[in-house]
C-alpha cells in the first residue's frame, strides 16, 4: 500500500509530467526536470543546514523561497522552479523525494522504458552485456536503461532488479537458500 506522501506526490507528478507535455521541447524539458528534481534532492539531502532551515516551522515561506531562488535561480528550469513556489506556499516541500519518484516513473511509462540494475560478481563483456539487455527488451517490450553494478560478494553469477522484482541467480543467494532449508529442518 501506498504511503500519503507517495499519493500526493504522485498527483503533483502528474501534473508536472501534463506541463511538460504540453511544451513544445517535451523531451528536452522532461530531461532536464528530471534532472532538476534530483539536483534538489540531492542538495537538500546533502546540506544538513539548507534540510534544517526548509523544514523549520519558524522561517516563513517567503524567506524559504528567497533561500531556494538565491540557490536554483539559473541552475533549474523555470517550470522546476514555479514547482518550487506551489510546495513552498502550500507547505509540501518535503514531498519532493516522492515527486522525483513518480516523476521518473511516469517519464518511463511514456516513453515506454523500463529501469533495471544487474548486479554481477564479475564485470560482463559488452557482448554479454548486449545480449542481455535484447533479450530483456524482449521479455518486457519496452526499451531498457540497464545499469550495471559489480559485486564479488555474490561469488559468481547475477541479481537482475527490475522495479519491485528480483531474481538472484547468484551462487550467494543459492547458498543462503540451501541454508535456510537446512535450518528449518
Amino acid at each position: 500500500m501506498k504511503s500519503q506522501h507517495s499519493l500526493v506526490g504522485e498527483r503533483y507528478a502528474r501534473a508536472l509530467i501534463e506541463l511538460v507535455v504540453s511544451s513544445e521541447h517535451v523531451f528536452t524539458l522532461a530531461d532536464s526536470v528530471g534532472s532538476d528534481l534530483h539536483t534538489i534532492n540531492q542538495t537538500i539531502e546533502s546540506n544538513p543546514d539548507l534540510n534544517h532551515a526548509l523544514s523549520h516551522p519558524s522561517y516563513s515561506a517567503t524567506q524559504k523561497r528567497a533561500l531556494l531562488k538565491e540557490i536554483f535561480m539559473g541552475q533549474v528550469q523555470e517550470l522546476t522552479l514555479r514547482l518550487l513556489d506551489l510546495l513552498v506556499n502550500r507547505r509540501r516541500l518535503e514531498l519532493l523525494p516522492s515527486i522525483e519518484t513518480a516523476y521518473t516513473k511516469l517519464l518511463n511509462e511514456k516513453r515506454n522504458t523500463a529501469t533495471a540494475q544487474l548486479i554481477s560478481s564479475e564485470e560482463l563483456s559488452e557482448s554479454n552485456l548486449a545480449d542481455i539487455k535484447a533479450r530483456l527488451n524482449e521479455y518486457l517490450g519496452k526499451n531498457l536503461s540497464l545499469e550495471t553494478v559489480v559485486d564479488p560478494s555474490l561469488i559468481a553469477g547475477f541479481v537482475l532488479r527490475i522495479g519491485d522484482q528480483v531474481i538472484d541467480g547468484s551462487l550467494k543467494g543459492r547458498l543462503n537458500n540451501i541454508e535456510k532449508v537446512l535450518l528449518s529442518v
